[in-house]
């Protein structure tokens, strides 16, 4: 069954790819960043991203009323603000923390059948969880159930660890009452059968002169741009064959579960920025099928 979905901090369009892959339609998309927008756009045809109210910036200057209607929410909301390695002023982050609320306020308007949400593993703790509560009790409260997991990209077939939390929400008033409590069941993990020297197309060591594999990267960061975020490894990259290899965009879109046609028109400084902000495209497609199963088998 297709269902409709919206991108919300759409990034590249790592969900967008995602769900479109087990046969779903997106609808909306919103995302502030020239660059971003740049290479979505060219890697999606559909002919709403024409539409500059369908495809949108700055998402507090959209009607929220006006979004077509969708089934399933989709945003990997911008994670610098809960991020150990950014500020860590969460909801105080005026320009970042606060847009979680305008997910709930489209939640509450549009009331959508699911949610999918993404962030970065330490919102579970940022504040003593006081973040996370905050974000909890107003899903709930807007009528939405919540489960929610830490996964990492190499728990599905990705060779990087990059643990991110989950957190999927499907509308009460639209799931058969039978079923109101039924947990959800996140997707379980698959065995890692791709190594970082099948990224880099040669054997990758974990120091020189070593005969030890790196078998799994280092996880790509944010780089670039007015980001607090320092760490420069995506960048100096891996020891491949005993030469320290510099990683390169192509091989960042694998790592991230992109494929090879993806087009990235941008700089490479560009690319690996927008790499370390996107999904893990594989973990997002896993979790979507789930979802969609919940929803074909509970929902009203």
């Amino acid at each position: 069954m297709e269902l409709k979905f919206i991108d919300l901090f759409a990034g590249i369009g790592g969900f967008h790819l995602a769900l479109k892959s087990i046969g779903n339609k997106c609808v909306f998309t919103s995302e502030i960043d020239e660059f971003a927008r740049k290479t979505y756009k060219a890697n999606f045809n559909d002919k709403y991203l024409d539409n500059p109210n369908l495809f949108a910036g700055d998402i507090w200057k959209v009607d929220f009323k006006r979004i077509p209607n969708f089934d399933i929410l989709c945003a990997g909301f911008p994670c610098q603000p809960f991020s150990q390695a950014g500020y860590k002023r969460g909801f105080k982050d005026n320009n970042n923390g606060n847009l979680f609320f305008s997910i709930s306020e489209i939640l509450e308007v549009k009331k959508p059948r699911a949610f999918i949400l993404e962030n970065v593993r330490h919102l579970e703790k940022h504040d003593e969880g006081k973040t996370f509560k905050t974000i909890y009790k107003t899903l709930k409260k807007i009528g939405y159930t919540f489960d929610y997991k830490i996964i990492k990209a190499s728990d599905f077939n990705l060779p990087q660890h990059r643990p991110r939390i989950y957190m999927v929400g499907f509308l009460k008033e639209k799931i058969n009452s039978m079923f109101h409590e039924l947990p959800f069941n996140f997707p379980k993990p698959k065995i890692l059968k791709k190594s970082m020297s099948d990224i880099m197309g040669g054997f990758v060591s974990k120091n020189l002169n070593s005969k030890e594999e790196r078998v799994i990267g280092f996880t790509l960061r944010v780089g670039g741009g007015k980001s607090a975020i320092t760490d420069r490894r995506n960048w100096d990259g891996y020891i491949v064959n005993n030469k320290i290899v510099r990683i390169n965009p192509r091989q960042g879109l694998e790592m991230m579960g992109f494929p090879k046609s993806f087009n990235m028109p941008v700089s490479d400084n560009q690319a690996m920025k927008q790499l370390g902000n996107s999904v893990a495209v594989n973990v997002v497609k896993e979790v979507s099928k789930s979802v969609v199963k919940h929803l074909k088998y509970y929902s009203k």
